[in-house]
């Protein structure tokens, strides 16, 4: 899967739409904490894959990747799973 330059603000805009009411000022960047500074714990972080999932349209389990979502600590790092994941995704 070709992924194009807007890649990071589109996964940035799905982080955004997981993080709770009054994490929602926090200004989003790379270095951002997904638990400390936006307050995504467990739940919030499988809801935002989930998200990825139908944004992307692909079945992450039906691909055969696995997600360690405690290795997801920052915005970069889920930028950077997100670019493995789709590199892996069938062209349709």
């Amino acid at each position: 899967m070709e992924l194009d330059a807007k890649f990071d603000e589109k996964i940035m805009t799905i982080i955004a739409g997981a993080v709770p009411g009054k994490f929602k000022k926090t200004k989003i960047t790379r270095e951002t904490h997904l638990q400390k500074e936006l307050g995504l714990d467990s739940i919030g972080v499988l809801a935002m894959v989930f998200r990825f999932e139908e944004v992307f349209s692909i079945d992450i389990a039906e691909m055969g990747v696995e997600i360690d979502i405690a290795k997801l600590k920052t915005v970069g790092d889920v930028i950077n799973a997100g670019r493995d994941i789709l590199s892996k995704a069938p062209v349709n």
